[in-house]
């Protein structure tokens, strides 16, 4: 393992923080699931040309084809209800509460993928997640009188589950499967999952052009390369070690959406958000020393 599973994992990290934010305007104009369906498709479509450099897949068996299923479900309700959340509340309270999905995906890969991951590490990687909280933390929010839950914060959590499940399933399939197919379920899979049940659902899933086309071109493209990192992180990995590390640096996309969304829109910047990031920057620097 080497500090190219951290620099593959900041990657990450930028191009899903990007993504998100750029989701906020699109959410309103198209709603959640087209947002989700056709960012999912020209995600797959963008990755699945580069994903075969990644190497044949192995021959795939029952229990292979069931992991499969199970990335493109997860992955699926992760953004359709993620993407809901955008839509109810403001991304700097839903951002950061979607990325704290590693808090699921080390004990995941911990627990029951029984990944060895070693004590200085694990504090490290605690370090990281500690900051996501600090940042995840809307204070504002929570002093609201009348208020008991954020708006977005429920879908948010939902969101976070089921993204730490599919990170992690992913994580696995790309060691048992080989890289092609499981980028392709994460992507493809997961937005045919979509026009399977948006039917029965009864879900608006008319294309659209224009603006809101341009713009989930450009979510797909980051989406597309976020993904290639996340599998590019585990090739330089010798083993599922790696998994825990990049899926937490996954989760420092808040740092990347809340700065755009403090910018560009004009949301507050409350001292835990800085505080948390400070945590964060120290805690990836202690990653960077333990992996070099």
């Amino acid at each position: 393992m080497t500090s190219v599973v951290v620099l593959f994992g900041l990657a990450v990290a930028f191009c899903f923080g990007t993504s998100d934010y750029l989701s906020k305007g699109l959410t309103g104009q198209v709603g959640s699931y087209r947002t989700t369906i056709y960012t999912l498709a020209l995600s797959g479509a963008f990755v699945a040309a580069p994903s075969l450099l990644l190497g044949a897949p192995k021959p795939l068996t029952y229990f292979g084809a069931a992991l499969l299923v199970l990335v493109a479900l997860s992955t699926f309700v992760a953004f359709v209800i993620m993407y809901r959340g955008y839509q109810r509340g403001n991304i700097s309270v839903v951002s950061p509460t979607v990325n704290s999905f590693p808090v699921f995906s080390v004990i995941f890969a911990v627990l029951v993928l029984k990944v060895d991951v070693s004590n200085d590490l694990l504090v490290a990687l605690g370090g990281v997640i500690a900051g996501i909280v600090l940042v995840s933390t809307n204070l504002s929010s929570l002093r609201e009188k009348g208020r008991r839950v954020t708006p977005g914060v429920p879908e948010a959590i939902i969101a976070a589950f089921f993204f730490a499940v599919g990170f992690t399933l992913l994580g696995y399939a790309d060691k048992t499967v080989g890289y092609l197919l499981p980028v392709l379920s994460a992507r493809l899979g997961a937005a045919a999952v979509g026009f399977l049940v948006g039917g029965p659902l009864k879900q608006d899933m008319r294309p659209f052009g224009g603006p809101p086309l341009r713009r989930v071109v450009a979510m797909g493209a980051l989406e597309a390369c976020g993904l290639l990192s996340f599998s590019l992180a585990l090739i330089s990995s010798e083993d599922l070690g790696g998994l825990p590390i990049v899926t937490t640096l996954a989760g420092m996309g808040v740092v990347f959406t809340v700065g755009y969304a403090t910018a560009f829109l004009r949301e507050k910047i409350e001292l835990n958000y800085a505080l948390g990031i400070g945590l964060l920057i120290a805690s990836v620097a202690a990653l960077l020393y333990l992996t070099a």
